[in-house]
């Protein structure tokens, strides 16, 4: 009861005189009265905490003076009986048969009526208490003012029936329906109020006692994130819920917002309040209760809430010239966002009911619906350009302060603040995202690690929600794709489509940390075709855009903070905004799941995007290292996918494009990735651009290794892999992985061959080895570095398997290649490396194969001429010691050691020596003729070949013109050693010339050298017949037919001279067989003589 001092005093009095009052007239005035007083001094009533359960069945019979936690009961059940009054007054007005005037003046009547507001604002202010909730409960409260909502929901639906005859409807008629509807707004606030009894911040009772339009800032506190009010019996709000169900509460209001829809449609004026106070109660009822969801849809509610998501007036059209003030525009923005949250909680959890918004077509109802705000911007921003009337926009920064907005213009849809529209589009963005998460649990929280969920809903609902949603992206974007002019989205679409975007990753990651299971729906609805798409991924950057509209904005709300994060500006790379580096992270968590054991469709996502964005070195860069983290953490399955997807090519070609790109930008540079600049340019020097390419080429080449490494069978699949073999040798080009390149080429040589195809393979990285000579020649400017590094590792190739590495490189044509890199002109110290280099590599090729030497004479001609041409044009400067060491290691076929006796190999170059030692200095020339007459010296072998090559009549020739009185006396004794072992008529016919001739005959001392030379010739006795046997493949032959056994007997008498002995096998003396296989051979070993007969 009421205390006895102050406003309850006054109350307590009141109170009296009405309950003492006997005339009816006077009882009624007496509680008109009461109520005006009671709603003065009640406005601001808050109810403390009553540790009583709320779930009584009955009043107590507890007396409690004063009001801090209810009000007397006898108050409540003489306010509930005055509802019934009022539903009688309203439910007649309706029902009489009256014309449309005479209705619509009753109706005047009743509006004008101070008996109703004040009743029902006093239900306002009494509902806000448990108490005085389970007393209002108790007198059938929830009955009484269910029917008063039914009939006023009919009553105002009759009111919008005249709109159907009437078109232009009296100013009393609009007078009725906007009184109608504040009338409404109190009755369905009672019933909010009774069944969540929400905190004062969140109360709209406070607002509706004016006929004006409600202010933005207090309907925009009607949400359903309030915080509800603490009660101590959870079971209470269950109960209340249940009684204004069964009272058929759920389904006039369902009702009353089809006719706001209705109403809306036909241009009418709406109470906003009341649009927003309705759905507020339909959320208290639905709200976390699946019999609440089915009933919700049983009777229409999921398609009323889903046409309240779209435009709701064509006073909103650009076709429509019509003004909407900046306060209603940003109040229905909110209505959306509020029709969505509570569409949430219709279908949160509910299978079916999600169902029902999958099916005819409301997918691309509810696309549409979600977007119309940012359709509606870009078809005026289209219409300004068409229609001069509608003036330009222009930046307006002083009706904000530093946040810039747009000019207002009586347009049907004006720009909103900066700040405004950012913060629909988080809260939009972050209600379709709470149909698969809780509100609580979406944010967007770049770079924080995503901790699993638990929900108490089922897998089933998760799977079709992800569906569902996948969906509605897939519709919405390329609506949005389509506003763009080429690359350039509208700014506010571009901030609606980034924010959108950012939050559905971050959803969609929770989402599959805490369900891997649900992977396969997001493959087969197509996320990853989605989220790579030019509709999402590739459609330019949104850093710009933010940028021109928000970038001097230095304060704004948390969530207009995360919004500006989302848009790129934290990211580290030129050409990489967040939300690419976003998308790029959950696939690769995708792809690294443990539940995943087959990576392929996410590898080939990321392998797409790959070659989609070779022009944006920075986005390779972060794709290239999600590979690597993809094949570190899932290895297994991510050989798999590589190897079906031929990855390691394709990231190799992506990596030689950058590396052209580079060339192409800088032609005269020599970039290297390890610091080393030919041209000194520092890579301080370079632009972030070209770093990242030089970046995105060396994370190439290493996931290329790392590859390699890991797979056993994967050199062997790159071995039979000819564009990835094409790509490797493309970045042979760039100096900081040339020497990886040869690495991982030598490893490739290393394979032993096992089948005609692995040698075919060999056959065809020989010729594209041999081809990379070629190329650099032709492009690079250091080509003789690269051709250096190329025959160092061609020489440690062939140590792998002479005999057949010999071969393959002849079959691929190796001398050619080789011996076309001495056609050129180069500084003296490069150019003596390249000449050291590729005689070092023509030995190697050459040694110990006879087929090799001859296919290499054929190519160069006899005493390889060609190459001697060659040689003495490219040493236009005087030859060094290491060129004769290099030619005399080429005559041995090895590496020549001066104190160790050896024999000649190859006689082609005994001509080729010769001829670069008369080109040399007096002291090298002196060393060399040295080393020959010492090879002569000592074996036979020696002399034969040198006499068989025309050494003789070289030296003669050189006698003629030779100077130097010290190398004149070293060729006399050279032609007296080999003119000893043999000589030529013609040979002999040139001395006897020498000697006649003039300059000869001046230089005294030479001719008595030639002389003394001639004389010591003519003593020598060397062998009148004899054969001469290399020791490999070689002895005498008898070919041509023999009898076996001879009858008249065979002998066959020689002398043996040994210069050396073979390390393995034996030597042959001769062989004679007949053809049937009958005779005798004989072999020589170090120590065994032996004799074979075959009877």
């Amino acid at each position: 009861k009421y205390c006895d001092t102050g406003e309850e005093g006054i109350l307590n009095t009141l109170w009296q005189r009405y309950e003492n009052a006997i005339d009816k007239a006077e009882k009624k005035k007496s509680l008109q009265i009461f109520v005006l007083h009671f709603i003065q001094a009640f406005k601001d009533w808050e109810p403390h905490r009553i540790d009583q359960s709320v779930d009584r069945r009955s009043v107590s019979d507890d007396t409690v003076i004063g009001c801090s936690g209810g009000h007397p009961s006898e108050v409540i059940l003489i306010l509930v009986q005055e509802i019934s009054h009022l539903t009688s007054f309203v439910t007649e007005s309706s029902s009489c048969p009256e014309s449309s005037a005479n209705l619509s003046e009753q109706s005047t009547d009743l509006g004008l009526s101070t008996e109703v507001l004040p009743v029902l604002e006093c239900f306002t202010i009494v509902t806000r208490s448990v108490h005085n909730c389970r007393v209002f409960s108790y007198y059938g409260g929830v009955q009484k003012v269910t029917a008063l909502l039914k009939a006023a929901v009919v009553k105002l639906k009759t009111l919008t029936s005249l709109l159907a005859t009437d078109e232009q409807l009296s100013n009393r008629t609009v007078e009725n329906m906007r009184m109608m509807q504040k009338i409404l707004v109190h009755i369905v606030t009672i019933i909010s109020n009774f069944m969540d009894l929400e905190p004062a911040a969140t109360r709209i009772s406070r607002v509706v006692n004016s006929t004006d339009h409600t202010p933005s800032n207090n309907l925009a506190t009607v949400t359903p994130n309030a915080i509800r009010r603490f009660v101590s019996d959870r079971n209470w709000q269950q109960k209340a819920i249940v009684s204004v169900m069964e009272a058929g509460g759920v389904n006039w209001l369902v009702e009353l917002l089809r006719v706001i829809r209705r109403l809306n449609l036909k241009d009418q004026w709406t109470d906003l309040s009341l649009h927003f106070i309705t759905l507020y109660a339909l959320r208290s009822t639905i709200s976390e209760n699946t019999r609440a969801q089915n009933h919700f849809r049983s009777i229409g509610g999921l398609e009323v809430l889903l046409d309240g998501l779209g435009l709701p007036s064509s006073k909103f059209s650009v076709s429509k010239h019509s003004f909407v003030p900046s306060d209603e525009r940003s109040d229905i923005l909110q209505l959306q966002i509020l029709s969505l949250e509570i569409l949430r909680e219709a279908v949160f959890g509910n299978v079916n009911n999600l169902q029902f918004l999958c099916e005819n077509g409301r997918i691309h109802k509810f696309a549409n619906s979600i977007c119309w705000p940012a359709f509606m911007f870009q078809e005026f921003h289209q219409q300004k350009f068409l229609d001069p009337e509608v003036p330009n926009w222009k930046l307006d920064r002083q009706s904000t302060g530093n946040s810039p907005t747009l000019e207002s213009f009586p347009s049907p849809v004006d720009i909103l603040n900066t700040t405004e529209w950012n913060e629909y589009s988080v809260k939009l963005s972050k209600a379709l995202c709470s149909f698969l998460l809780p509100p609580n649990e979406i944010r967007y929280c770049p770079g924080s690690t995503v901790t699993k969920i638990s929900l108490p809903i089922s897998l089933a609902y998760w799977e079709q929600c992800a569906r569902w949603i996948i969906k509605i992206l897939s519709t919405v974007f390329p609506c949005i794709k389509a506003c763009a002019s080429e690359t350039e989205l509208p700014n506010h679409i571009r901030i609606l489509s980034n924010i959108l975007q950012h939050y559905m990753l971050s959803t969609f990651k929770k989402v599959l940390i805490s369900a891997p299971v649900l992977l396969k729906s997001f493959r087969e609805e197509g996320l990853w075709d989605l989220i790579f798409s030019e509709k999402i991924f590739y459609f330019g950057s949104s850093l710009e855009c933010i940028h021109q509209i928000v970038g001097e904005t230095e304060t704004q709300t948390d969530h207009f903070t995360d919004a500006a994060e989302s848009t790129g500006y934290k990211s580290n790379l030129p050409d990489v905004n967040i939300l690419q580096s976003e998308a790029i992270s959950f696939l690769e968590f995708a792809a690294t799941l443990n539940e995943n054991t087959n990576n392929l469709p996410e590898c080939s996502a990321l392998l797409s995007a790959l070659e989609h964005c070779t022009n944006g070195p920075g986005l390779v860069v972060t794709i290239l290292k999600s590979f690597h983290v993809i094949l570190k953490l899932a290895t297994e399955q991510t050989l798999v996918s590589f190897k079906s997807l031929d990855v390691l090519t394709r990231v190799l070609k992506v990596a030689c494009l950058q590396a052209q790109e580079l060339r192409k930008a800088h032609p005269s540079d020599d970039f290297r990735g390890n610091g080393s600049q030919s041209n000194n340019v520092q890579m301080d020097s370079l632009d972030e651009r070209i770093k990242n390419a030089l970046t995105c080429v060396e994370l190439a080449f290493n996931l290329f290794k790392e590859y390699v490494t890991i797979s056993d069978l994967g050199r062997m699949i790159i071995l039979h892999n000819a564009n990835c073999i094409g790509c490797l040798f493309d970045l042979f080009q760039e100096e900081n992985l040339r020497k990886h390149v040869l690495e991982q080429v030598l490893a490739l040589y290393r394979l032993p061959p096992s089948s005609a195809q692995d040698h075919t393979a060999k056959l065809q990285l020989c010729s594209k080895y041999l081809e990379t000579f070629t190329r650099a020649k032709e492009h690079e400017k250091n080509f003789a570095e690269m051709s250096i590094d190329l025959l160092v590792t061609l020489r440690e190739i062939i140590l792998i398997d002479r005999a057949y590495y010999q071969n393959l490189f002849r079959n691929g044509e190796c001398f050619l290649h080789i011996v076309s890199l001495l056609n050129g002109t180069f500084d003296e110290a490069v150019g003596e490396q390249l000449v050291l280099n590729v005689l070092q590599t023509l030995t190697s090729l050459l040694a110990e194969n006879d087929e090799s030497k001859a296919a290499f004479r054929m190519l160069v001609g006899v005493g390889y001429q060609t190459l001697q041409s060659l040689l003495l044009d490219f040493c236009k400067w005087l030859p060094s010691r290491k060129l004769l060491d290099a030619l005399l290691g080429m005559l041995v076929d090895g590496t020549f050691e001066i104190n160790e006796k050896t024999t000649i190999k190859n006689e082609d170059v005994i001509i080729l020596f010769l001829n670069v030692l008369q080109k040399s200095s007096t002291s090298l020339q002196h060393y060399g003729l040295v080393v020959l007459q010492q090879l002569l010296k000592g074996s036979i072998t020696n002399r034969t070949y040198c006499f068989k090559a025309g050494l003789l009549s070289f030296l003669l020739d050189w006698f003629s013109v030779e100077e130097w009185e010290d190398t004149v006396i070293k060729i006399a004794e050279l032609i007296q050693i080999i003119g000893g072992h043999s000589i030529s008529g013609k040979d002999i016919r040139k001395m006897f010339a020498l000697l006649r001739g003039e300059k000869i005959s001046v230089k005294q001392k030479h001719s008595s050298l030639l002389l003394t030379s001639l004389s010591h010739m003519l003593k020598e006795k060397g062998p009148e017949a004899f054969f001469e046997f290399s020791g490999h493949d070689s002895g005498i032959e008898v070919k041509s037919p023999v009898q076996w056994p001879y009858s008249k007997g065979l002998s066959f008498c020689c002398w043996l001279r040994v210069e050396s002995f073979p390390e393995n096998g034996m030597m042959g003396l001769f062989s004679f067989f007949t053809e049937n296989g009958k005779g005798c051979l004989a072999m020589l070993g170090k120590n065994t003589l032996v004799y074979e007969l075959s009877p």
